[in-house]
């Protein structure tokens, strides 16, 4: 399927969750390619007076987007290997620069104490953001520890040789 059929499909059905929501504001959608093969799809949602689709912590937002992966991926009969991923007002991009910032912050203190930090229990998405965001610095590394809820990132020094 291509992407501008895609997009098409993605509205329509967006445009009949807002009508049930009783949602009216900006809407957008697009379609990126990975070098791993997977479609995002993002969808974004800009107005006043949004933050009930925020909620909580974002709650209402992750719901949302769980929604819609659901929906779409039943109307989607190929193969394809999709995400979706829904943002209310950017609110998720200030989220995920927030994150960045933080663990740039913690890992300045793993430099300088010279042993590793925990942070605290995180979502699989705020754990990755905070890997990527780690990943381009050599002398230290992260990997996640836990499980379940408890799952969360430890930031170490890395070993000289």
């Amino acid at each position: 399927m291509k992407d501008k059929d895609i997009v098409k499909l993605v509205n329509k059905e967006v445009d009949t969750l807002c009508k049930l929501l009783s949602v009216d504001c900006e809407r957008d959608c697009q379609v990126e390619d990975s070098d791993t093969g997977i479609k995002y799809i993002k969808v974004t949602f800009d107005g006043q007076d949004l933050g009930y689709m925020i909620g909580n912590r974002g709650r209402h937002l992750d719901s949302l987007q769980f929604i819609l992966q659901v929906i779409i991926g039943r109307l989607l009969k190929e193969e394809m290997d999709f995400r979706v991923f829904v943002d209310v007002s950017d609110y998720r991009k200030e989220k995920d620069n927030h994150l960045e910032k933080m663990a740039i912050q913690k890992a300045d203190d793993v430099r300088i104490l010279g042993e590793e930090i925990e942070l605290p229990p995180m979502k699989p998405s705020d754990r990755r953001i905070v890997h990527l965001a780690l990943e381009k610095f050599d002398d230290i590394k992260t990997e996640s520890r836990g499980e379940d809820r408890d799952r969360h990132i430890v930031i170490m020094p890395v070993k000289k040789k």
